[in-house]
Parts: C-alpha cells; sequence; structure tokens
C-alpha cells in the first residue's frame, strides 16, 4: 500500500473517531468532586492567588465561571501560558481538590487537558466553596501553579 492510498483510507477513518470521541466527551458531565469528598475537612490555606516562584507556565483560570446551582455543571476552561514560548507538557499537568487531605481529581479531566489548557465542558461539583489547585510543568521543567475557587448554591 502506498503512502498517499493509505492516508487516503485511514484518515476519514481517524476522523470520523475523533469526533465521535469528541460527541461522547462533551454529551456526559464528569464528576469532578463527590459530595463524599466535599465533606473532608477544608484547608487551612486562604485560596488565593499561588505565585510562581520559577519562570514557568502561567495559569489562566479566567475562563471558569467560577459560581453555580448544584446539579447543573460547571464548564472548567484554563488556559496555559508559555513562558518563553516553552509548551507545557499534558502529562504533567495536575488537578488537585485542596482539603485535607488533599485530592488529586486530575484523571476525571485528563481527556481535556491539552497543551493549551484544560476544555471541560460540563463538571459537576456538589454545594459548596471548592479551591482547586492547577499545576503545570512546561517542556524545560519549569513549574506554574493557580488556584481557582468555585462556589456552588445548593439546588433550589
Amino acid at each position: 500500500m502506498t503512502k498517499t492510498t493509505f492516508i487516503r483510507r485511514i484518515l476519514p477513518v481517524t476522523l470520523i473517531a475523533a469526533l465521535a470521541l469528541s460527541a461522547a466527551r462533551a454529551a456526559e458531565p464528569v464528576q469532578l468532586i463527590t459530595r463524599e469528598e466535599a465533606g473532608l475537612p477544608a484547608t487551612d490555606a486562604a485560596g488565593g492567588a499561588v505565585r510562581n516562584l520559577t519562570r514557568g507556565p502561567g495559569i489562566d483560570t479566567q475562563g471558569t465561571l467560577g459560581s453555580g446551582v448544584a446539579g447543573k455543571p460547571l464548564r472548567l476552561a484554563v488556559k496555559f501560558l508559555p513562558s518563553n514560548g516553552v509548551p507545557v507538557d499534558p502529562n504533567s499537568v495536575r488537578v488537585i481538590y485542596r482539603r485535607q487531605p488533599a485530592l488529586d481529581v486530575t484523571m476525571r479531566v485528563k481527556a481535556f487537558i491539552t497543551a493549551q489548557g484544560i476544555e471541560a465542558p460540563a463538571v459537576l461539583v456538589p454545594p459548596g466553596k471548592h479551591v482547586i489547585e492547577i499545576e503545570a510543568v512546561d517542556k524545560e521543567g519549569r513549574v506554574g501553579r493557580s488556584q481557582m475557587t468555585l462556589t456552588v448554591a445548593p439546588a433550589q
């Protein structure tokens, strides 16, 4: 099979599979934090901005609407801002729920993490205030961190 024939046969199948996977991911909300996890003791952290001590990537959490109502999905939108053009390694990204003990919830949104950021269109979070820490490491090993607070009101 020639390279051109291979591309003509495989590319359409690959594109269709990618679109189907994308549609499936977008259709079903992801449980970012469970009620049991929300019941754990809060950390002593103030929940403010976390300062990067290195020239690692910036993390912009402004795309995430920080408040919502229980039972209705929130959009988790985080943008990575490369430092000196060095991209983030998507495999290095960690999403931590700041409780005692801290909980790594990265695997719940792993499918939505790219070198550009995190784009999870629908995540579910129980009522309360929830501090989420995002950590990303660029291809040169420099670390960037940021925190955001999600505030969810009880369903009415």
